[in-house]
């Protein structure tokens, strides 16, 4: 049995179809939806919920997040690098889009309370193990603002 030429085309142009589709689909209208673009936050983790803050209700109760960012109205880790300079910071150098204190390598992490090592993918400093915390202490995870890392807290 022989088909036609037009039973042939059949499934070349049902592909060829499917196709136009595909790329119509592409563009078109977006029925005026805005594009979200890049976020301004450049926190590690963006789903990560920052406190609100206010010129009249500051962030005294934040311990990990003690100061308040006006331009975004959250409360960060720090706006510049002497904010980095109090015990508990995650490092010693702000890196001030995101508002985190952050740590470069290891030796700036000597003597932190969060622990002795700075974590590569996080740069915050952090204990891996309990020996890496002072003796009533314990190297305990702690979600900071949307990233896990673990810090030296007491028994």
């Amino acid at each position: 049995m022989t088909s036609s030429p037009a039973a042939r085309r059949g499934p070349c142009a049902l592909v060829a179809l499917l196709a136009l589709a595909a790329i119509g689909a592409c563009g078109g209208d977006d029925h005026g939806a805005v594009d979200a673009g890049v976020s301004t936050d450049a926190r590690p983790s963006p789903d990560a919920a920052l406190v609100a803050c206010s010129p009249d209700a500051g962030c005294d109760g934040e311990p990990l997040t003690p100061v308040c960012d006006l331009a975004r109205s959250v409360c960060v880790e720090c706006l510049s690098s002497s904010d980095c300079e109090r015990g508990g910071s995650f490092g010693p150098g702000c890196e001030e889009g995101s508002g985190y204190c952050r740590c470069e390598d290891d030796g700036d992490c000597a003597g932190n309370a969060n622990g002795p090592v700075c974590n590569d993918d996080t740069r915050a400093c952090t204990c891996l193990l309990d020996i890496d915390c002072e003796s009533d202490e314990e190297c305990q995870l702690e979600p900071y603002l949307g990233i896990d890392v673990r810090t030296c807290r007491p028994r």
